[in-house]
């Protein structure tokens, strides 16, 4: 059975759908399982034990780019696909070059008549973690409603990024030459991308500074060039010491040095479910919004935290923004809160290093596919 599991959409949700490639390897080990993914996400997945080949796509293909893809998708002789986030055009594209069982959520009209093998979810509910959703469709693939007659039922995979040593030792590096005293890494990632609504600059900063004035506690400011406005509001308000490292490192570097890290704080983004998904202790910020919020979103493993507004959100499926008369409630999650949830998480993560003898890391792969 040779299955392709398409994820194209951005980082953080190509983190939630890790558990998918896992999970069916974990069932059906003789399956061949591939993923597509958009081209900047390759870091992600590149080496990852669990897919046998990784495809890109980007929605903006030429028509000879185009059809030289479907050429090699059919000589590919796909059995089924798993389209976990609905895009019309990758499910006509996967119709044309004849995959035979096309699974994903029925979430538009074009779906009921281009997915074959479509599960009705209504994710925009946001009653289920996105994670789940993701597995819920891999496990129709691969028989899952046999699960109910098993003694045990098989349990939800969190999310594993899986590095090269080479990464590793980028991470070590850093740690070594940029924060070679410090006991304790921090990292604060202000930007969301505009992903979801966020928290004030100076209250970033403001925690930033608490830090990094702990005895052994180091803290860096990261974020992409899209976060450059956002990372010049928090550097405005920071004390000396604590450096900036905007755009500094490619995906695949960030990778290795958030995996020497030791905490990371930040709203609902993609290097969120990075870090956590490479062994740092998050805190997420998140608003109250449900079908933005951490009970779909949320980073999994157990050195996570999320903090959410305590207020009762209006909005149903969006945030209202400027609309609503609690904007922008994000005000209302406070500093103390934030740190309180930081020195628990860091103290989590100091106690099951101390149980196991070693700091937790992520796996590492013996070298990358792209060095084959």
């Amino acid at each position: 059975m040779k299955v392709l599991i398409v994820r194209t959409d951005r980082l953080g949700d190509l983190v939630l759908s890790l558990p998918v490639f896992e999970d069916i390897k974990t069932v059906r080990p003789d399956w061949k399982v591939q993923a597509m993914v958009a081209p900047g996400s390759v870091p992600l997945v590149e080496n990852d034990p669990h897919i046998d080949a990784v495809w890109t796509w980007t929605g903006d293909e030429t028509g000879r780019e185009l059809a030289d893809l479907e050429d090699k998708l059919r000589r590919e002789k796909f059995d089924a696909v798993v389209i976990l986030q609905y895009q019309l055009e990758l499910a006509r594209l996967m119709k044309r070059v004849g995959i035979s069982k096309r699974y994903g959520p029925l979430s538009k009209g074009s779906s009921w008549l281009l997915l074959n093998r479509g599960s009705w979810q209504s994710r925009s509910r946001g009653r289920r973690h996105e994670m789940e959703h993701n597995l819920a469709l891999a496990r129709r693939l691969t028989g899952g409603w046999l699960n109910r007659f098993r003694s045990s039922p098989r349990v939800f995979p969190e999310p594993r990024l899986h590095l090269t040593p080479g990464q590793v030792e980028i991470g070590k590096t850093f740690r070594r030459t940029e924060a070679a005293a410090a006991g304790t890494v921090v990292f604060i990632h202000p930007g969301s991308g505009g992903s979801a609504l966020d928290w004030e600059p100076e209250r970033f900063a403001g925690v930033a500074n608490v830090l990094a004035r702990r005895t052994g506690w180091r803290v860096f400011i990261t974020g992409s060039a899209a976060d450059s406005a956002t990372v010049a509001a928090v550097a405005s308000h920071l004390d000396r010491g604590i450096d900036i490292l905007l755009d500094r490192f490619s995906l695949r570097e960030f990778m290795g040095i958030l995996s020497a890290g030791d905490l990371f704080i930040g709203p609902s983004t993609g290097p969120l479910h990075i870090a956590a998904a490479v062994g740092c202790a998050t805190v997420g910020l998140f608003p109250p919004v449900v079908t933005m919020g951490p009970d779909r979103w949320g980073p999994r493993g157990p050195l996570s935290r999320t903090l959410v507004p305590e207020v009762v959100c209006p909005a149903r499926r969006i945030c209202l923004e400027e609309k609503c008369i609690l904007y922008n409630c994000m005000t209302r999650i406070f500093d103390d809160q934030v740190l309180e949830a930081a020195l628990e998480v860091v103290a989590r993560k100091r106690a099951k290093a101390d149980d196991t003898g070693v700091v937790p890391a992520p796996p590492v792969d013996s070298r990358s596919r792209l060095e084959e």
